[in-house]
């Protein structure tokens, strides 16, 4: 761990030092995206003093966003996988502004019905277990020759191979609630984690690309479990671990490509118990830019003179 830290600070000095300047900007461009992609919710939850392990039955995501100036917004759901008669619920909303270097992003997510399987084996149903997130997400680009946009939102084109390190504060309220035996229990817990994540992007023929990422994350969770009139509270100390491999092709019209993602998250409990859930996923994505209707223009250069952006 030690070693890793290091390499991701020799690389926050390369990533400054670099000189490269050859980042496009869209930002007077409507860019529209849909992406689809495998990833599922699931996480640990204690039975009898056991870890357990449940899903939500999702066999994949699809998700439309927007992006103009200095605004963007997503909306995704999840269809119930056909092969079952157990159905699950998946809503999810994200706003994202873009100031020079910087990405905040605020997301609002609901997940409802979940199962525990073991060797595909349906072992039991958790119809009314239920989790609602209210996330942000601060994001800073140290190398203004590095696109992250490029990347996640397409509203940039990153045409010459450079790399950042990209600090990101992570934060968020998440509400977890079930009811058993006709009686509602609840957890609510408040997270807080830092992750100095490294992007480099291998720019090459024009219009591909090759990019990877690198992102370690700690963090601590605050809890209050409440069932009937008990009130239990704790602190969690968190990790996490993200890796990302892309390709892709972008012109001045069109953005595609596919993405291979790798989460490994632990919760440790007084340094001394952890609960650790490790899932990768792909992801397909396909965005266009044009040229956006008049309506839609001056009112967000009406909100850009306003706010002075």
């Amino acid at each position: 761990m030690v070693r890793l830290w290091f390499l991701l600070f020799s690389l926050l000095f390369v990533s400054i030092a670099s000189s490269q300047n050859g980042v496009i900007s869209f930002r007077e461009n409507l860019l529209l995206k849909s992406n689809i992609n495998t990833q599922n919710e699931s996480f640990s939850i204690q039975n009898n003093n056991q870890s357990v392990l449940v899903n939500a039955n999702n066999t994949y995501r699809l998700e439309v966003a927007a992006n103009y100036k200095f605004l963007g917004l997503k909306i995704g759901f999840s269809p119930s996988s056909r092969t079952s008669d157990f159905k699950s619920k998946f809503l999810n909303y994200q706003l994202n502004i873009f100031l020079k270097q910087w990405i905040q992003s605020i997301e609002y997510r609901k997940v409802q019905g979940f199962y525990q399987e073991n060797n595909a084996e349906l072992l039991a149903q958790f119809p009314n277990l239920k989790t609602t997130s209210w996330m942000g997400t601060t994001s800073y680009v140290l190398n203004n020759n590095f696109s992250l946009k490029h990347l996640t939102h397409l509203n940039e084109w990153q045409r010459e191979t450079a790399g950042s390190f990209v600090p990101t504060l992570t934060y968020g309220f998440n509400r977890l609630s079930n009811t058993i035996n006709n009686q509602k229990v609840a957890e609510n817990s408040f997270d807080l984690s830092f992750a100095p994540a490294y992007n480099y992007t291998w720019a090459f023929k024009n219009h591909w690309f090759i990019s990877s990422s690198i992102s370690p994350a700690l963090g601590v969770r605050f809890t209050t479990e409440k069932l009937n009139e008990t009130t239990n509270k704790d602190t969690f100390v968190t990790r996490a671990l993200g890796l990302t491999l892309q390709f892709g092709y972008t012109s001045e019209t069109i953005s595609a490509g596919a993405s291979f993602n790798f989460d490994s998250n632990a919760i440790n409990k007084n340094l001394t118990q952890s609960m650790v859930n490790d899932k990768s996923y792909a992801s397909l994505y396909f965005g266009y830019r044009f040229t956006p209707p008049n309506f839609l223009k001056h009112t967000v250069e009406s909100i850009e003179d306003r706010l002075k952006l």
